[in-house]
């Protein structure tokens, strides 16, 4: 082999990224190797005729009051990013409204008492009672206290922008968790500059370190010899290295760039078996002239939440979609030409609805979004609708959304261990370990690698 490392990361991914920093603050060398030209997986953003466009819909849960400030406070650096924060809309019915107080006019007031008490409890609860909760759905923790249809179809709307998962998926105890982070810190917001800022300020960090990261430049294979790492291929070329984290798809990495025989049966069926969050088509819209004020916002079109999710499953698309909206351009002009505006929106949804309704999809969403944005079909200097496939070449075959869902039997103690069965093999990200909304999980993901086994190694 030609090139050593102390350690490898595939993928530069918020995960990888933050396992890369800690390495480095930590002396090791340490290269970064990214399959794309752009770095920052899901996190990314890319130039189009003046405008920054992220690849998805993002707001960030905590900013640097969460553990993308504790990373860069844990290697000594302090983030340059300006915030624009936001307080989050809801919307049913062409209603936008705030939640849960706005609540208080819309539904009995025995409901909204319930519904206080529900939320009331979760802050309350001690952290080893919220853990108890992880083997159950919220929406099955919140049948304790209520079954009005806006409670519960607000509790999943939340549940699906947390964790693109709705309410009858979502682990109870991981809901309670982001919920109450997201509450205490009260700072959720928008990166001035577009997503790609975090990326690009956490590659900064990351060589300014001494680390080395790689564009362009696909892991083809994880070398493994008698159970241990010992090195990657790329671009047809062996890179030395007695560790490897890997930030890519954890069904990905074991099934293919590791490869089965170098796992015992039992381990490769539950890789196989895991199961991955929903994910939403995305529309990414240009206006030549600014139609709206709003930041964010997120409305569902059916009180039904179960039901609208069962027909869209059988190929029946709603006249309108559940939809997370985001317009960049309102938090930071910069990302759009003077005087336009940039509107990114999704709808969430099962990565198994059938493909041949996806054009149907595409018009149901732009006309939900038309009805908060008039007039936006007319204003549009150019438009892109991203699909699952899209979206799955750039950041992986497995989890389009966040990545290993956030189920009942998939948090915790339950969730994929970050220390794989070969020894100096790891996995970070969305994948394994961590705990939180998004990019905090990712990052959670790497501190929890780091603080239990890879500060440990010599």
């Amino acid at each position: 082999m030609d090139e050593r490392y102390d350690a490898i990361v595939i993928g530069s991914g918020v995960g990888g990224l933050a396992a890369g920093i800690l390495l480095a603050d930590q002396g090791k060398k340490t290269l970064i190797l990214e399959k794309n030209r752009l770095i920052g997986g899901r996190l990314t953003s890319y130039e189009r005729d003046g405008f920054k466009v992220d690849l998805g819909v993002h707001v960030i849960s905590r900013t640097v009051k969460g553990p993308y400030g504790k990373l860069l406070e844990r290697v000594g650096k302090k983030s340059a990013i300006d915030w624009v924060r936001v307080r989050p809309l809801s919307s049913y019915n062409g209603k936008v409204f705030v939640f849960p107080h706005d609540l208080k006019e819309m539904i009995p007031q025995e409901d909204f008492d319930a519904l206080m008490r529900f939320m009331g409890d979760i802050y309350s609860f001690r952290e080893e009672e919220v853990t108890g909760f992880n083997g159950i759905t919220i929406k099955e923790f919140l049948d304790r206290y209520t079954g009005n249809d806006m409670v519960h179809a607000c509790i999943s709307n939340i549940s699906s922008i947390y964790t693109c998962l709705p309410s009858w998926h979502l682990s109870a105890g991981e809901f309670m968790r982001c919920l109450r982070m997201e509450s205490e810190a009260k700072a959720s917001g928008y990166p001035v500059g577009g997503c790609a800022a975090i990326s690009d300020e956490l590659a900064e960090v990351f060589q300014s370190l001494g680390g080395e990261l790689r564009r362009n430049a696909a892991v083809d294979r994880i070398l493994i010899e008698n159970g241990n790492v010992r090195g990657v291929v790329s671009d047809g070329k062996e890179i030395e290295s007695p560790l490897v984290v890997s930030n890519a798809d954890i069904q990905a990495t074991v099934l293919k760039l590791a490869g089965v025989q170098h796992f015992d049966s039992e381990y490769v069926e539950y890789v196989k078996g895991l199961k991955y969050s929903w994910y939403g088509p995305v529309w990414r819209v240009a206006l030549d002239e600014k139609l709206t004020d709003l930041k964010m916002l997120t409305q569902f079109g059916s009180l039904d939440q179960e039901g609208y999710y069962r027909k869209l499953l059988k190929g029946e698309v709603p006249s309108e979609l559940n939809m997370f909206l985001v317009s960049p351009s309102n938090f930071s002009p910069e990302v759009a030409p003077e005087g336009m505006q940039l509107i990114n929106f999704a709808a969430p949804m099962p990565t198994t609805v059938p493909d041949e309704v996806m054009g149907e999809v595409a018009e149901a969403l732009l006309d939900t979004a038309e009805k908060y944005v008039p007039g936006l079909r007319d204003h549009m200097v150019w438009s892109e609708f991203v699909d699952r496939h899209k979206l799955c070449g750039i950041v992986g075959e497995g989890g389009v959304g966040i990545g290993v869902g956030q189920y009942p039997d998939q948090v915790g103690s339950k969730r994929p261990n970050v220390k794989t069965p070969v020894d100096g093999l790891y996995i970070v990200g969305g994948e394994a370990g961590g705990t939180g909304v998004g990019i905090e999980l990712c990052i959670n993901s790497a501190l929890e690698c780091f603080d239990k086994h890879l500060s440990k190694l010599a």
